[in-house]
């Protein structure tokens, strides 16, 4: 007597691509032999997740897990099980899966119902080496650590309406170990990217694009200070991180000139975090040029020397060959993101770098993320010529990053706030984006102004406009905005971080306090009230050294 109940569970179909191409080429003994090996890696990664194999299927494999997660790591654990049996195998394999979730019928071992047939559907749509999933399933996955990408509605055969399709992502198994990410990247506003999905999504799309094989991109993000660059940059490269790329991070300072900062800092860190296997295959004629402005390879490999002095011309042309050749040796072993931010103080030296990095490092795996102010840019600037040459570049795309529009307002005041927003709040948001024009740090800023001066309070967990705004006068500039928020630390803070403004960026406690002429533990003491307020913060946890938390506080002091 057969056995029939009803079970939630998640289901994974899977189908060897080319299966009888395959057979006509090898023969039926090595291609059988072939497809052993391919049901072995399934099977390996079935076991390691926790499914249960329901069924062959010929060429691929049924098979089912209790919940969610551990489906999702199964299909991921499959595909990096291919590819990195892949890299020495004389015949290659390609695996497409389908995976879906829901209620399903089991009766004697086997399963039926709607996302056992979904499941199947989807991987007849999927690509060799794909995962194809529903939008369903993602939002079920949303506190996990897998990351998705919309494919759009799909028709199934079978099923009476579309499902919206999406790709899991996955990432081969890395034989080196990563480099930690960048604290630039790490540290991020506790908003993220809200209002930024259709920018985000490009970026994710443009970085697939690298890390398939497409050849490398260049992606330069453009807009106003504040307007959330370097948020989205970050982003970026947190997700490809986390999916296993090696990510670099240098910036530009204003008015420091010097060449190659961005590079010399990205590299530098690497070179000094790298793991010896990945310093190992590196060229030798590369890191002598390298070790002339990364000191940092004659530390970790003894035996580099620097090369002998030649014309400026000879040095930088070899130079610039170091810096490609490195970048590739890097993502031969894993993809690479380069993020090079604040590039509007970028020199002549370093914008000729990138130049030369967007023109020649075809066919590399990686991604370089460019970020800058094009309203800082004079005509006679060099990242102004660089630009125009770059235009030319196919490889290279141009990004103007835009103000958020009043949803885009609405769902970053909704998230600092905790809650939805009623009629008066949406009316609110509005207010807020027509004087900030939706540049998110402004935005959050004039938020954080309201509530510290009483015009919204906290009422039964939701924010409360007590007057009306336009009442009280919102401050016009996010210049007054950080004013306002220094002077209420008193007058010694203000002249603290007025001292500390014209140090830079990050600074020294102890530069600080001879500067200013004061004793040490009373700028400590300023620059402590002032992390309180989140304007300044420790730097890489080091209580000697601080930075303004965002340039803009550092160039309203300044001015």
């Amino acid at each position: 007597m057969s056995s029939t109940r009803t079970v939630t569970t998640s289901v994974v179909f899977t189908d060897l691509v080319g299966s009888t191409e395959l057979a006509a080429r090898l023969g039926p003994v090595a291609a059988e032999e072939v497809r052993s090996i391919h049901f072995g890696l399934l099977r390996d990664a079935v076991a390691a997740t926790g499914g249960s194999e329901v069924k062959n299927l010929g060429d691929g494999l049924m098979v089912v897990y209790p919940s969610l997660a551990g489906a999702l790591d199964g299909a991921v654990a499959m595909q990096q099980n291919v590819e990195h049996y892949n890299r020495k195998a004389t015949e290659p394999l390609g695996v497409r899966i389908g995976l879906s979730s829901g209620d399903a019928t089991e009766e004697d071992g086997d399963y039926f119902g709607e996302p056992v047939v979904e499941a199947a559907r989807l991987c007849a749509k999927a690509a060799g080496g794909q995962i194809v999933t529903t939008e369903m399933v993602r939002l079920l996955a949303r506190r996990t650590d897998h990351r998705f990408s919309a494919l759009g509605a799909v028709a199934l055969r079978g099923l009476p309406e579309t499902v919206e399709a999406c790709e899991l992502w996955w990432a081969p198994i890395r034989a080196v170990a990563q480099v930690p990410l960048p604290g630039r990247l790490v540290a991020t506003p506790t908003t993220g990217v809200v209002g930024r999905v259709p920018e985000l999504e490009h970026l994710v799309a443009t970085l697939k694009a690298a890390f398939a094989g497409g050849g490398h991109r260049v992606v330069l993000l453009s807009g106003e200070p504040g307007i959330g660059k370097t948020t989205l940059a970050a982003e970026l490269a947190q997700r490809a991180h986390g999916d296993g790329a090696t990510v670099l991070y240098g910036r530009c300072d204003e008015d420091l000139g010097v060449p190659y900062q961005p590079f010399v800092e990205a590299l530098g860190r690497w070179v000094s975090d790298a793991p010896e296997p990945a310093l190992a295959p590196l060229d030798g004629r590369h890191l002598s040029q390298l070790s002339r402005f990364l000191p940092q390879i004659r530390h970790r490999i003894p035996g580099v020397a620097v090369p002998p002095s030649t014309d400026a011309d000879a040095e930088r042309y070899l130079l610039f060959g170091a810096v490609t050749a490195l970048l590739a040796g890097m993502a031969a072993t894993a993809p690479v993101v380069l993020v090079l931010d604040d590039l509007h103080w970028a020199d002549k030296p370093t914008v000729l770098l990138v130049r030369h990095v967007a023109a020649t490092l075809n066919p590399a795996e990686v991604l370089v993320v460019g970020t800058y102010r094009d309203s800082d840019l004079t005509p006679v600037h060099p990242l102004t010529e660089g630009l125009a040459a770059l235009r030319r570049n196919p490889a290279v795309e141009r990004i103007a990053v835009d103000g958020l529009d009043d949803n885009g307002v609405v769902a970053l005041v909704e998230a600092l706030a905790g809650h939805e927003m009623d009629d008066e709040g949406i009316e609110m948001a509005h207010a807020v984006r027509r004087e900030t024009d939706g540049n998110p740090f402004f935005t959050a800023e004039v938020l954080r102004h309201l509530v510290e001066t009483g015009a919204i309070r906290e009422e039964a967990g939701r924010w409360v406009a007590t007057v009306e705004l336009s009442s009280i006068g919102l401050p016009e500039s996010v210049r007054e905005v950080v004013g306002q928020r220094v002077r209420r630390l008193g007058d010694d803070v203000h002249q603290v971080l007025g001292v500390a403004s014209v140090i830079g960026r990050d600074f020294d406690l102890g530069l600080l306090a001879r500067v200013a002429e004061r004793d040490e533990g009373a700028v400590l003491d300023a620059l402590e009230a002032a992390a309180a307020t989140q304007i300044v913060a420790e730097v890489d946890g080091r209580s000697d050294r601080f930075a303004f938390t965002h340039a803009l506080f550092q160039h309203t002091l300044y001015g």
